[in-house]
């Protein structure tokens, strides 16, 4: 259509529209007489070291050497300004999440540590016959984070059973639209949680393993 030309200012690879991803297609900047009349927002690029104090002084002079007409600036924010703003929804919602997460694993932290620290504590006194009957503490040690990531691994394979279903089913695919469970991120999600707990569970363990093993056999044993 020859009636309605633009020129190509220039071409743009994906943009990258906020620090948290955001990644959108490819752009072309269409010039024009319409566009760069629409909306009359204008970006100005100061030289380096000259931006301090640079919106004060520029609206101190604004209406005396910046206005033409009816033509006047009304406000000039900051890139850093207009960036926070912009990112506040992404920033708030990530801290969220992040408060929840960490809140969430310290009450799992706290339930596993005390569930295997009073369980190890029960079994003092078959530690000590253990040590009695020639076994060292290191046998010790991992036959007890042994039984724990034992338990901890029957566990996880039923709850894999429920992953692959909520997975399948996408029952919570309206907070990020279809797909948000994938199998690769089921299977990283399945491999954190479990790395995590393990290390609870063994951190439960070894507190007060180490300190039976450190208990004379023969007081621990005088109950008996």
């Amino acid at each position: 259509d020859t009636t309605r030309t633009y020129r190509i200012g220039a071409a743009l690879n994906e943009v990258q529209y906020n620090d948290y991803g955001g990644w959108g297609d490819d752009l072309t900047l269409v010039v024009s007489r319409d566009v760069i009349d629409y909306g009359q927002e204008y970006c100005v690029r100061v030289k380096e070291g000259y931006d301090k104090d640079f919106i004060k002084n520029f609206m101190d002079d604004a209406d005396r050497l910046y206005r033409v007409g009816n033509f006047y600036i009304t406000d000039v924010k900051s890139f850093d300004q207009i960036r926070d703003n912009y990112q506040r929804s992404y920033t708030n919602q990530i801290r969220n999440f992040c408060v929840g997460m960490g809140f969430l694993l310290l009450n799992i932290f706290l339930g596993l540590l005390g569930t295997f620290w009073f369980r190890t504590q029960q079994r003092v006194s078959e530690i000590a016959i253990r040590m009695v009957n020639g076994a060292t503490r290191s046998s010790i040690f991992g036959r007890l984070i042994g039984e724990g990531l034992l338990i901890l691994t029957v566990v996880t394979v039923v709850a894999i059973g429920f992953d692959i279903l909520i997975s399948y089913l996408e029952l919570n695919q309206w907070l990020n639209g279809n797909k948000y469970l994938s199998w690769g991120r089921t299977s990283l999600c399945v491999l954190i949680s479990y790395v995590l707990m393990a290390i609870m569970i063994s951190v439960g363990i070894a507190f007060p393993a180490y300190r039976a093993m450190h208990i004379q056999p023969t007081e621990a044993l005088h109950d008996e």
